[in-house]
Formats: structure tokens, C-alpha cells, sequence
């Protein structure tokens, strides 16, 4: 009987702890806080990534006979360059220490110039004091890259097991030179204007808010950490000129609807891309200015122009794309995004949509043939897209599945395949286990964008 009285003393022990959890929880008393911490300590060791392989790896590819595979479905019909994002670890047979941050290829897949640096030079203990987890130079990832008139390379740095992932940005000269570094939370991909300004998504966490924007309903953030997010212009010196936080820009807007749609309030906006309006879209929409900001915000599937001097939002796109990466603004006065999910003309919801700019009615650009080369295409993150000087073309890397596709914007056909393959035995060495097998690699794909080859020849002499 005294076995069974314990029994039942500890399960009824166990219910109540049970109910007044749930009452903490609902109610935010004691032990609200503890528990949340819990659960969230569980969520955050749930989504450890495997520090076995480098960041940015999608798989081991054992069937790969050779470095980024070309595939071409077309002549080709230009001379362009291709300036693509890479990472540490990233083809370490052209640069053997750290790998390629970045490098310029042809359209033979022929590296041309590229950009490496020590991850390990680049931080130190003191720069990750405000950061959590684990913040090893091997957690850290290039997320996005652009470059400047002089050949020097823009990079943002986010992190994998590091809280918050958004790291910072630098700048590095045509060799390779570190000309500066700021660890101020930049993250996602940055945009450099014609004046060589620098344009980056930017972070900062805020604890405690009880509503989302300044509407009254009560924010549902269980972790208790709020994203906010923005945008800062920096000078090339990497001085910053102005921040725009879309929490007061939205507030000083009267646009609280973007706050309040969104799926997740601990991220209430996520920026994730950055683009000037073109002269043809300021021409059609008269409250624009050539230069205004074009951003994307993933939380709501929006895009808003902000003033370029104040910040303010000027004009709205939503409804045709879901989650969007990458906005540009076309010669012809529209936009184009890179729409994760919301194609539903594709095999996997993934396409480039062209954009009304005044209507904000979509049209699919790529893919548009199921069965054609990219037919498949899928990333439902991330992803970027760039267009030729013309317009007559455009390159779309699918980051999840480690494509670049070449695509012919008027016709929607593809024109050529580049396959992000790495080896890995460098990274096994460096790490002291000898792999046997296969040490092939298909990476993310972060980006491309084209250069042209007079551009080229004037930085490679300069």
C-alpha cells in the first residue's frame, strides 16, 4: 500500500506541476519565464546544424566527377562575366587556404580572379561578447556579396549556432585586402548604388514589447526576443549615413497592416533584400524619386519603397508573392523578385515573377516550362536573382538546390546551368578526419550577378 500511495502522491504531484504550467504559460506568472527559457534552450538545440561538414554544404554528392558542372542549352551570346557568391570551404582548388569568398567565372565555368581571406582574421573573442552559442570562425558563413566600381568586394557575414545569426559586414579591395569590418548585425545580402554607397538589411533585438507595432494586439512572441530590422546606408569608408527601423518607419508611415499580417511575431518584418528605383519606375509612379529604396520584407510578402531621405514608405506590392527574396527594379518600370512559394504555375512554388509595379499584378518569368532545365527549380529560402544591362537577361541562383540558371527574360527559356560543386578533402584535412570515398560537395548557391568584360579588363589593369 505504501508503494502504491507513493505512486499516486507523485502522479497527482506531476498533474498539478502539469496544471500550473499551463496556467503559467497562458497567464505569464511564475514560472512563465523559466518555462519559456526551457522550451526554448530545446527548440534552439533542435536546429544545431552539423558542424561536421562546412556551412552552406546541401550534401555529399558522390556521383559529381568534377568542380561546378556547366551545362549549356543555348549559344552564348555575350561576352559578361559572372561575379559568384562563395563562402569559406567553397573551391578550395582555387583557393587553397580558406576558399573562395567570391570569384569571377566565365561562361566555360573558367575562374577568372577571386576573393579568400582567413574567417579566423576577421573576428575576435571581443567582437562575439554580445552573441551566444558558438561563435567559431567555422560557424561563419558569407551570405551575400556585391562589388564597386573599383573592384572591391562587399561582403555580409551571417553565423549557424550563434544567436543572433546576423554578424556584420566588410569590405575588402580588389586582392583581397580587409579594408574595414563592422560587427553591427548586418545579415542577408547588401546593394552597392552607382555613388558606391552601401545599402544592408540590418538587426537589433528587442525584449518586452507587448504589442505588435502600435496596434493593440498583444504580441505572441513566446521567446520574448523580437527581431527588428531595417536598413543602413553606409559610405564607402563604411560610415554609416542613415538608418531607417522599419518598427518607426512603419509607425511614422501609418502602416501598421505590415506588422500585424505577418505569421511570426518574433520577426515581425525580416528584411532580406535592397534595391534603388530605376528612373522608369519613379516616371510611372510620380510619388517615387529615382533612388528610393526598394525593400523586401519575408514576414508579410511585401514590398515597400522607403523615401531615400526620410524613410518614409511611398508606395506598397503584395498579394502575388509569398516569403520573396531579392527585389530589383526593372528597366521597364516593374519588379521582379526571386518568389520562394508563391508560384502556383510551378512544380514546387519557387519562380522569378515579374511585378506590375503599378497594378502589383505578377507574371511568372521563370520557370515556365515544367519540363524544361529548371523546371524544378525549388529554394523555399533564400534565393537571388540578377538582370543583365539590358534586361535581355537574367541569372537566378537557386540557393537551396545550388543551381545558377542563365534565363532569357523575354522568353522565359533557359540558357545555361552552373552547378555550385566543391571538393571537400580540404576541409576534412583541416579538421583532421581523413574521409573516405567520395569528398564532392554541392553548395548553396547565394548569388551571382553579371560583370562586364570591360569592366573586367579595367579593374584586372588598373
Amino acid at each position: 500500500m505504501n508503494t502504491i500511495s507513493k505512486i499516486v502522491a507523485i502522479g497527482a504531484l506531476a498533474f498539478l506541476c502539469f496544471v500550473w504550467g499551463v496556467v503559467a504559460t497562458s497567464t505569464k506568472i511564475f514560472p512563465h519565464r523559466q518555462i519559456v527559457r526551457v522550451q526554448n534552450g530545446i527548440d534552439a538545440i533542435g536546429k544545431m546544424e552539423d558542424s561536421e561538414l562546412p556551412q552552406h554544404v546541401i550534401a555529399l554528392t558522390p556521383d559529381a566527377s568534377r568542380t561546378d558542372p556547366i551545362q549549356r542549352f543555348a549559344p552564348v551570346t555575350s561576352d559578361d562575366l559572372i561575379l559568384m557568391t562563395g563562402g569559406f570551404f567553397y573551391r578550395q582548388d582555387q583557393c587553397p587556404n580558406y576558399g573562395c569568398m567570391a570569384f569571377i567565372t566565365d561562361h566555360e565555368g573558367k575562374i577568372l580572379h577571386k576573393w579568400e581571406f582567413d574567417p579566423a582574421g576577421l573576428f575576435t573573442p571581443d567582437d562575439f561578447k554580445a552573441f551566444t552559442g558558438y561563435p567559431d570562425p567555422r560557424n561563419l558563413n558569407v551570405q551575400g556579396v556585391d562589388m564597386d566600381a573599383d573592384g572591391s568586394l562587399i561582403v555580409v557575414f551571417q553565423g549557424r549556432n550563434v544567436f543572433p545569426y546576423q554578424v556584420g559586414i566588410a569590405k575588402f579591395d580588389w586582392n583581397s585586402k580587409l579594408l574595414w569590418i563592422k560587427i553591427d548585425n548586418s545579415h542577408h545580402w547588401p546593394k552597392v548604388g552607382p555613388d558606391g554607397r552601401i545599402y544592408a538589411p540590418i538587426a537589433k533585438i528587442e525584449r518586452g514589447a507587448e504589442t505588435v507595432a502600435a496596434t493593440q494586439e498583444p504580441s505572441d512572441c513566446k521567446s520574448g526576443a523580437i527581431f527588428q530590422e531595417g536598413v543602413r546606408v553606409l559610405a564607402p569608408d563604411g560610415t554609416t549615413l542613415k538608418e531607417f527601423w522599419m518598427k518607426d518607419v512603419v509607425k511614422a508611415s501609418d502602416m501598421q497592416g505590415l506588422a500585424y499580417s505577418v505569421r511570426n511575431d518574433c520577426d515581425p518584418y525580416h528584411v532580406n533584400g535592397i534595391d534603388l528605383v530605376t528612373a522608369a519606375t519613379a516616371a510611372r509612379l510620380p510619388e517615387l524619386r529615382e533612388g528610393d529604396l526598394l525593400v523586401s520584407l519575408r514576414s508579410s510578402s511585401a514590398l515597400v519603397v522607403l523615401d531615400q531621405d526620410t524613410g518614409l514608405i511611398k508606395h506598397i506590392v503584395s498579394g502575388p508573392m509569398v516569403a520573396q527574396h531579392s527585389p530589383h527594379a526593372l528597366l521597364n518600370g516593374n519588379f521582379a523578385v526571386f518568389d520562394n512559394l508563391g508560384g502556383l504555375d510551378t512544380e514546387n512554388g519557387t519562380r522569378v515573377l515579374e511585378i506590375n509595379s503599378i497594378s502589383g499584378v505578377g507574371r511568372t518569368l521563370f520557370p515556365r516550362d515544367k519540363s524544361a532545365p529548371g523546371g524544378d527549380l525549388s529554394s523555399d529560402a533564400q534565393g537571388a536573382i540578377a538582370f543583365s544591362s539590358d534586361g535581355a537577361r537574367m541569372l537566378v541562383a537557386e540557393t537551396l538546390g545550388g543551381r545558377v540558371f542563365e534565363v532569357d527574360t523575354a522568353t522565359g527559356a533557359p540558357l545555361w546551368q552552373y552547378d555550385l560543386i566543391s571538393d571537400l578533402a580540404p576541409f576534412y584535412k583541416s579538421i583532421g578526419k581523413e574521409k573516405s570515398g567520395p569528398t564532392y560537395g554541392r553548395m548553396q548557391a547565394q548569388g551571382a550577378r553579371y560583370v562586364s568584360l570591360a569592366d573586367f579588363d579595367r579593374l584586372m589593369t588598373q
